[in-house]
């Protein structure tokens, strides 16, 4: 019995600590993996809440989104690197299992989608993907957020 809850907790501490799918934070691994090989042509990156409303201290108040993020978690692709893990993310985001398609705009050359996907009662999880000639950004963001707040990130009209 007590293995039994010791298992039940730690499931649920995962869960809630980790708030990316876990198809997401798979190929997010693997990124990872992919760079401490040696390939100089893709970043990651990971931001907290925390740490972006230690960053942004008059943003982090009063309901703006900066005070509503849990956690950023990016993959940066230059033009010649990633392509491969890129279409498995694209891929994983278009099939419709774990994401919905909320948007998608072409402007100039320049691909943005955005999918977002249920993360728990009042929290989601927004995966954007932008694209332009070849080079890529990836960027995993969960937290007390919805469609407006993305957007607002995306083309600066932040509340």
């Amino acid at each position: 019995m007590r293995r039994l809850l010791l298992f039940v907790v730690a499931f649920l501490w995962c869960g809630f600590a980790m708030g990316q799918s876990k198809e997401f934070m798979e190929l997010y691994r693997k990124a990872g993996e992919v760079i401490k090989e040696g390939d100089t042509g893709m970043t990651t990156t990971e931001i907290s809440g925390k740490m972006l409303q230690e960053l942004l201290p008059a943003k982090a108040k009063g309901g703006h989104v900066v005070g509503r993020i849990d956690n950023i978690r990016q993959i940066k692709f230059d033009s010649s690197s990633g392509k491969g893990l890129y279409l498995q993310i694209d891929s994983l985001a278009a099939g419709g299992k774990v994401y919905e398609q909320m948007s998608v705009i072409n402007l100039d050359g320049q691909k943005v989608s955005v999918f977002k996907a249920p993360c728990g009662d009042a929290k989601s999880e927004y995966l954007i993907l932008i694209s332009k000639d070849g080079a890529a950004l990836v960027c995993d963001i969960v937290g007390t957020i919805n469609m407006k707040d993305i957007m607002g990130l995306l083309y600066g009209k932040q509340q």
